[in-house]
């Protein structure tokens, strides 16, 4: 198939896509708002940081961060560094549209697999755009964008030889051991396909030894990590950013055992039923010969890592980011029941499809919607960035009460303190800032401090600062910012 053929075939998801893009760039390039609290602001800090000092793993104010892989990081650095000509906020966010429109193209050639027409995967893309997790993911910095491409481009080239680990790579160096999940899966369906009789012996060896030799080119990082880190990554890396994770609410990320049920139904209303319904039509029509192994494949392949969310004890509503396009294609199967009368299956398509961009872009207009805003401690960070060599900071009460009550129940991992209320105000800072935990150390620490050091506090703490030779620069709501005279 040459080009023109193929975006011929291709012309109503690309149009879509197009189309997708100028509706949401315009505001992310004319109204751009700061960094948000929590990870946005950080990947967006430790990729500046890996660019600027040229480190092999992100730094956080000179501490190695383990958590997950440098290719998030590092690649928003490289943004930043490459876009001179606009601010960070424009051209990562831009960047991140870019990748969720690449990951909406995979989504559509995943479930064009399974339907073999254009229209219900168009349909599915169309709702998975405007889900409110995926738009809010499509514009700003994040891990899971990588991930999504990740896992459906390895299923959808896993018969080429280079795109295969090109995809592999994105999964596992966003999502560290979570990023192996299709190798787990593949090796599942070729198993299932031996043991059946579908494939002989000799592909399902050839086969295996592809998944193993993918396997280890990716765990030789492992090695390297452990060999060059030690203890530290093991720690930081495996038992707290994945065993902990699994076992424990980690960091106040509580939630019921059925958050992910309740969170698709959050997402889609009601009609997220109607995907559980299509996991039973689509198993007995492959039961019935009606849908082949590789179209039960494409129509499942993330369902998996549904059933591992609602097992894990951490609850998050990004870690759903994958099945999403998974509840939006399932929602919308019942429809495939109506081929034999393909005009009224056609209709109803189109009635759903129109239907749904006037709710979202007329009525709702959710396109529109903003996620950060300019707050205090932005406003604080970038006053105070000429002004200040070096910045130390009170951690408000709230905080400091959370994360005694955290630590009293081992929920805490050892990032927990590294990040404040507000880790945004590091990136806008863009100099040292200390974290302190303790109202008492603090105020000692202050009577050491040369002159142009700064101190920040909840303005209901402010007076542990006034004894201490400092002078009030600017209040910012109940932030205070002092500088020593």
């Amino acid at each position: 198939m040459n080009i023109k053929q193929f975006l011929h075939a291709r012309f109503l998801i690309f149009f879509y896509l197009i189309c997708y893009f100028f509706i949401l760039a315009p505001k992310l390039i004319h109204e751009p708002t700061p960094f948000y609290d929590w990870d946005e602001s950080i990947y967006v800090q430790l990729g500046r940081s890996m660019v600027t000092d040229g480190t092999f793993v992100p730094q956080w104010q000179g501490m190695n961060w383990l958590d997950k892989p440098q290719l998030v990081p590092l690649f928003y650095g490289l943004v930043i560094k490459l876009t001179p000509f606009t601010t960070p906020e424009v051209s990562t966010r831009v960047a991140s549209l870019l990748l969720a429109i690449g990951a909406l193209y995979l989504v559509y050639r995943l479930f064009e697999k399974v339907t073999k027409e254009p229209f219900l995967p168009l349909l599915a893309v169309i709702i998975t755009s405007f889900t409110p997790i995926f738009l809010q993911r499509s514009q700003v910095a994040n891990t899971d964008v990588f991930v999504l491409l990740g896992w459906v481009g390895y299923l959808i080239f896993f018969q080429r030889k280079y795109l295969s680990v090109f995809f592999l790579a994105l999964a596992v160096f966003s999502k560290s051991l979570l990023g192996f999940f299709p190798i787990g899966v593949m090796g599942l369906y070729y198993t299932y396909r031996l043991i059946t009789k579908d494939i002989k012996k000799a592909e399902y060896q050839a086969i295996l030894k592809r998944l193993v030799i993918h396997a280890s080119l990716f765990l030789s990082w492992y090695l390297v990590m452990l060999i060059i880190y030690g203890q530290d990554f093991w720690i930081q890396h495996i038992v707290e950013s994945h065993t902990k994770r699994v076992t424990a609410s980690i960091e106040s990320h509580f939630g019921k055992r059925t958050y992910y049920i309740d969170l698709m139904f959050e997402q889609f209303g009601r009609y997220a039923g109607l995907s559980f319904a299509s996991v039973v039509i689509i198993l007995y029509q492959w039961w019935k010969k009606q849908l082949d192994n590789s179209q039960l494949l494409a129509a499942l392949f993330l369902f998996p890592w549904f059933i591992f969310l609602n097992l894990t004890k951490t609850k998050i509503f990004w870690y759903s980011y994958p099945v999403i396009p998974l509840f939006a294609f399932l929602m919308i199967y019942p429809l495939s029941l109506l081929k034999r009368y393909h005009t009224l299956m056609y209709l109803a398509i189109a009635i759903i499809m129109f239907s749904f961009l006037n709710n979202q872009l007329i009525e709702k207009k959710t396109h529109l919607a903003q996620y950060s805003k300019p707050e205090a401690h932005h406003r604080l960070a970038i006053y105070a960035t000429p002004r200040c060599e070096k910045m130390y900071l009170l951690v408000d009460k709230t905080t400091r009460d959370t994360l005694s009550t955290l630590e009293s129940m081992d929920l805490l991992i050892s990032t927990s303190r590294w990040w404040g209320s507000h880790p945004s105000m590091m990136f806008y800072f863009n100099k040292p800032i200390e974290l302190s935990y303790d109202p008492e150390n603090f105020t000692e620490t202050l009577k050491t401090l040369p002159k142009k050091s700064c101190a920040v506090t909840e303005t209901l703490e402010a007076e542990t600062t006034t004894a201490t030779g400092f002078t009030l620069l600017k209040k910012f709501d109940t932030l205070s910012l002092y500088q020593k005279r």
